[in-house]
């Protein structure tokens, strides 16, 4: 392999400072061995790095590709060393951590600030920009630990149930269908549907209405929960939300909740996470925090929000 990590951080430097002599103080070198190890670099991969005039050094089309990829690869090594050093003193690392559905952020950070208090030594970072692509985040290790409501469709990762809840469809008080006591797919067909995600992402299209052959009148999505809960309020529409979540508007009277399909439309929570990490460490802990707690956290959530 031509590429050594000190290549890496010789050019990361030069493009940075803009003059070996100035990367070479930077990296504690001499300025001719900056030089020299840059002249080598360029001959064993045989293209030109940096374009040399007086001033600066600017990269050149061959040079900005391998800075793309030197900074990628410092950065995780920078990472890397900061977690290690955690280890060394006694810490237990930190925990990056997505879920598949917005309503778990009204339950997940109270759940989270408690286990943080009780595990100091441990650093749990919300990643909210990988929801739809967690497992492949876990296999190429940009993501500890997800929270899912469907297992996936691969064995490379670790699963362990947390709990199940209940999704009810949700209409404001004065809706036609507020009195009935369950509601099918057909019922939909004439409603305008809020919901937090596209139509192609929603449990709720894939579990009841496309079975069905049953699309609503229209679809809009919302991706705030408060937001959907005070739209379907006003009348705007209609919507299915887990039954904790919305209870304290149900018992207030700004919301009727009712059942989805005569068994109920029930969902399964799932963390997921690699092999090792699910056996023991800082994951293995908050999973076992996720079971014992997080349904309790999840009813609780919207109670102590009044």
């Amino acid at each position: 392999m031509v590429l050594e990590i000190r290549h890496l951080r010789m050019v990361d430097a030069i493009r940075r400072e803009g003059t070996v002599t100035s990367a070479a103080r930077v990296l504690n070198l001499t300025q001719p061995a900056v030089s020299h190890a840059l002249r080598e670099l360029e001959q064993r991969l045989g293209v030109e790095l940096f374009r040399r005039d007086r001033k600066r050094m600017a990269p050149t089309p061959e040079g900005e590709r391998l800075l793309r990829s030197s900074e990628l690869v410092l950065v995780e090594l920078a990472r890397v060393e900061r977690e290690l050093e955690q280890y060394r003193d006694g810490a237990r690392g930190v925990v990056r951590i997505a879920t598949a559905c917005y309503t778990c952020y009204n339950w997940l950070p109270p759940l989270l600030k408690q286990f943080r208090e009780q595990h100091p030594q441990v650093s749990v970072e919300i990643v909210p920009d990988v929801r739809l692509e967690a497992v492949e985040a876990i296999l190429d290790h940009r993501l500890d630990l997800a929270i899912l409501y469907e297992p996936p469709n691969t064995g490379e990762v670790a699963m362990c149930r947390l709990f199940d809840d209940e999704l009810v469809a949700i209409l404001g008080p004065d809706h036609p269908l507020s009195e009935r006591k369950q509601l099918v797919a057909e019922d939909f067909a004439s409603e305008h549907f809020i919901s937090q995600c596209p139509l192609g992402e929603s449990l709720f299209h894939q579990q009841v209405l496309g079975p069905a052959g049953v699309e609503p009148r229209q679809w809009s999505v919302i991706p705030l929960t408060e937001a959907v809960i005070q739209t379907v309020g006003s009348g705007i529409g209609v919507s299915v939300l887990p039954r904790w979540l919305v209870h304290p508007e149900v018992d207030a009277g700004r919301l009727c909740a009712v059942r989805v399909t005569a068994g109920g439309m029930k969902r399964t929570w799932y963390a997921a996470a690699l092999e090792d990490r699910m056996r023991s460490g800082p994951v293995a802990d908050l999973v076992r925090e996720l079971k014992a707690k997080g349904f309790e956290a999840a009813c609780c959530c919207r109670v102590a929000a009044r």
